[in-house]
């Protein structure tokens, strides 16, 4: 009997590629917090290239977990909701950095994630908040970009910086 053919628009396991590339919404405030990482992250290694997008959120989503392990091996959670709550204004002071241009507000912003490692980190880190915080489908891949954002930059405004060897990307 001859080899089986697959039917006409069937997917073969060998024909499936990872995605690489991923669009996710987000707020304009997205856009400000990458650039001002991107800044620390120069300002802390010996490589003067700017950073992608990519790979700060990728440093950053590292860090945030890093930090996530710190504080629950002392026994204490990071209180998200005082990092995410002040508006831009407020948290531009708390973390030292410049003021943000007024029109980031709520305004949309299609952030591309690049890679597939770090397109399945972002959304196991959206899976692990939701059930820290008792609700899955409320953690959107946008929030926890902006939360990993805020949080390194925040940290970066105390003195803390990401490592120097951080290949997360």
């Amino acid at each position: 009997m001859a080899a089986a053919t697959q039917p006409k628009g069937s997917v073969s396991a060998g024909s499936i590629k990872p995605v690489t590339r991923k669009a996710v919404r987000c707020q304009r405030e997205v856009a400000w917090l990458v650039t001002q990482a991107a800044g620390k992250l120069v300002a802390s290694t010996d490589d003067v290239n700017a950073p992608t997008p990519s790979f700060v959120l990728a440093a950053a989503l590292s860090y945030t977990r890093e930090q996530e392990q710190t504080a629950q091996d002392g026994g204490h959670a990071i209180d998200y909701e005082a990092v995410m709550s002040p508006d831009l204004a407020s948290f531009c002071a708390a973390a030292g950095l410049p003021a943000a241009p007024n029109a980031l507000s709520d305004t949309g912003y299609m952030f591309t994630l690049s890679g597939a490692d770090l397109i399945r980190d972002v959304y196991a880190y959206c899976s692990d908040l939701g059930e820290r915080m008792g609700d899955a489908a409320q953690v959107k891949p946008g929030h926890a970009i902006k939360l990993a954002l805020r949080l390194f930059l925040l940290d970066a405004a105390r003195g803390v910086t990401a490592s120097k060897d951080n290949t997360c990307a």
